[in-house]
């Protein structure tokens, strides 16, 4: 066998692998767990003199499944409130979830 034919043969392996990996990974992408849908909130923020307020909105919630029985993990999220104490942001709903009573945690710092 020829060092040339050796060389060819060992590119054809080489591809083989490549296409076999590539077929693995294109078929485990969609497999994977797809988070729960979410909601968006929009709505306008007040401070307790009615005007609107500014900063920052800090939001938690426990672990829960949705009524759809998608898992939803224990998290945080920052919130910045727009001009004129806008509030846009999108979480999980909790109507229907497991456990009962599941409720996300708003603080607002002054």
């Amino acid at each position: 066998m020829s060092n040339r034919q050796n060389t060819f043969g060992q590119w054809r392996f080489l591809k083989w692998q490549v296409y076999v990996l590539l077929v693995v990974l294109l078929t485990l992408l969609p497999s994977q767990a797809q988070g729960p849908g979410t909601t968006t909130i929009n709505d306008i923020v007040y401070r307790a003199d009615n005007t609107p307020a500014a900063g920052t909105l800090l939001i938690f919630w426990p672990v829960f499944s949705t009524a759809a029985g998608q898992a939803v993990a224990a998290g945080t999220k920052s919130v910045t409130l727009g001009a004129g104490g806008t509030l846009s942001v999108a979480l999980a709903p909790n109507i229907g979830a497991s456990p009962a009573n599941t409720f996300y945690t708003v603080v607002y710092p002054l």
